[in-house]
């Protein structure tokens, strides 16, 4: 089978990506703590609420409309502060 682009199921709005963020949690195994960690080691001061709330649906208690711009940051900070832990030689290496 040819690979054929994906029909777009779902309107794009830069100003609520929660929908993507939450995808991207769940594949990279990004935890609430995670965000917040990377973040505050960005020098971004985030409560922990918030973090949560990006997590939800337009409509839950407690939602935060997340835009593309803090999903990109957010992404940014997460790799960095992985980096910064891998081991050195990275992870695939062999000796």
């Amino acid at each position: 089978m040819t690979y054929k682009q994906p029909p777009l199921n779902r309107g794009v709005y830069p100003q609520k990506m929660n929908w993507l963020w939450r995808l991207i949690c769940e594949a990279g195994y990004i935890t609430v703590d995670d965000v917040v960690a990377a973040l505050r080691s960005g020098d971004i001061d985030v409560e922990r609420a918030r973090a949560v709330g990006w997590l939800r649906s337009e409509g839950d208690d407690g939602y935060f409309p997340l835009s593309i711009a803090e999903l990109e940051r957010n992404l940014r900070l997460i790799l960095s502060s992985r980096a910064e832990l891998a081991p050195p030689g990275g992870a695939g290496t062999s000796d």
